[in-house]
């Protein structure tokens, strides 16, 4: 059994997208996040069926710790459940295709002891593991560029197989905002609640994305 774990920051005024500022005044950062939201957790229900399961986890149930503590015991949790393989998918990029996430536990059937979809800016959209791997969680420097090289030298250090997918996109600064509008006008069907505030935005049309 697979299991897919969504780590997302609940929607609160003021305390998410706030670096989408000044584009962004702070409800429409707090729409937007409700928005992406909405569209993974309807992404989790569609990849969710035989031989895989799938779970919304906000900050507020995550328990203490930095976000490498909370996830390691997310995956922790998803093994005594009885997983034989875990991953956990970043709430912050709403058009990450299903065939990424496909990959990733691919690569992991076939021998990876933990695998990421590195993000462009320098951290990960998705990790997963085949197995309990502390190493990955402890001392990497969460929030900055440097997460997938601190990673990939923990797994080196650690003796771990590190396995990688294509890259994809998150949604963090304003620039994020124009690529997510191109990425949203290829598939609008992946992230229909973020297409239409992009739209309310005038940063998308379905006919014409706003570059």
């Amino acid at each position: 059994m697979e299991h897919l774990v969504l780590f997302a920051r609940t929607p609160r005024l003021h305390e998410v997208k706030t670096r989408l500022a000044p584009r962004l005044a702070p409800e429409e950062a707090l729409r937007l996040h409700e928005a992406m939201l909405a569209d993974q957790t309807l992404f989790l229900a569609a990849l969710a069926g035989w031989g895989r399961s799938c779970t919304v986890c906000l900050d507020t149930e995550q328990g203490e710790g930095d976000l490498g503590a909370r996830m390691h015991r997310a995956l922790l949790h998803a093994f005594a459940e009885g997983a034989a393989a875990a991953a956990i998918l970043g709430g912050d990029a709403p058009t990450v295709p299903r065939a990424l996430v496909d990959d990733a536990f691919a690569l992991l059937a076939r021998g990876a002891d933990a695998v990421v979809v590195p993000a462009d800016d320098g951290g990960y959209v998705l990790v997963g593991a085949s197995r309990p791997v502390p190493a990955l969680f402890e001392g990497i420097p969460w929030g900055t560029p440097l997460v997938q090289d601190a990673t990939r030298r923990a797994a080196r250090e650690a003796g771990l197989v590190l396995a990688e997918t294509a890259p994809w996109s998150d949604v963090d600064v304003e620039s994020d905002l124009h690529r997510l509008a191109r990425e949203v006008a290829a598939d609008p069907l992946r992230a229909p609640a973020t297409a239409s505030f992009l739209a309310r935005l005038g940063l998308y049309s379905p006919r014409n994305p706003v570059v």
